[in-house]
């Protein structure tokens, strides 16, 4: 499917456009670098657990207050941009490129937008026993979308490898069974017949 928008070209027509979100646009889309945003950092917390809309909630509010106190000592949310591909998710410094934090796929669990600002979102990330809420401001509200759309295209791919592996199983256990078969009626004595023996005439003699 293609996500589309109406717009009226010069001569005043509604024409469509729209990101191309098929699966071959979508593993185009998210090859290599990815896709780039700019937004700001709100700050990184410890949690107790991988996923939770009040967990990420409590959380988002905690750093959003943290923040709001530095500002008040002159200090800014950090300007990074961040790339969205299949490699996860990485956040670089705006000013400097430098890369400040990597994300997997696999170590990402959760995935929340902030309910009081459609700006922010967060999410979590990290092994068990060791989960952090990573806070997020952007302007640009395709960022979400595109989180959505590459943890679907991904869990789309696995169930479908999984289907296919579970099929090829199938068959090989198949073709295993069938072969057991043919083996057992090769060693069965009923499909033998031994190298003298002749089928005797019945005994007449005696009629």
């Amino acid at each position: 499917t293609v996500q589309t928008a109406q717009r009226q070209n010069e001569k005043g027509v509604s024409v469509k456009v729209g990101q191309d979100r098929s699966e071959a646009g979508l593993i185009k889309r998210f090859r290599g670098d990815g896709v780039r945003y700019k937004a700001k950092l709100i700050g990184i917390d410890e949690v107790t657990a991988a996923r939770g809309d009040k967990l990420c909630q409590d959380s988002m509010m905690k750093l959003k207050g943290m923040a709001s106190s530095a500002r008040s000592k002159g200090e800014h949310k950090q300007r990074v941009f961040l790339t969205v591909s299949f490699g996860g998710i990485k956040i670089y410094c705006e000013r400097s490129g430098v890369l400040l934090h990597h994300h997997s796929v696999h170590e990402i669990s959760y995935i929340a937008k902030d309910t009081r600002d459609h700006r922010a979102f967060g999410y979590v990330c990290g092994k068990e026993g060791h989960h952090r809420f990573v806070a997020i401001k952007t302007a640009q509200s395709p960022l979400i979308i595109d989180l959505r759309d590459l943890f679907t295209l991904i869990y789309d791919i696995k169930q479908r490898e999984e289907m296919e592996k579970k099929a090829q199983k199938d068959k090989q256990c198949e073709q295993a069974v069938y072969q057991t078969i043919l083996e057992d009626e090769v060693d069965d004595p009923v499909y033998q017949v031994g190298p003298h023996h002749t089928e005797q005439e019945p005994n007449t003699a005696d009629c």
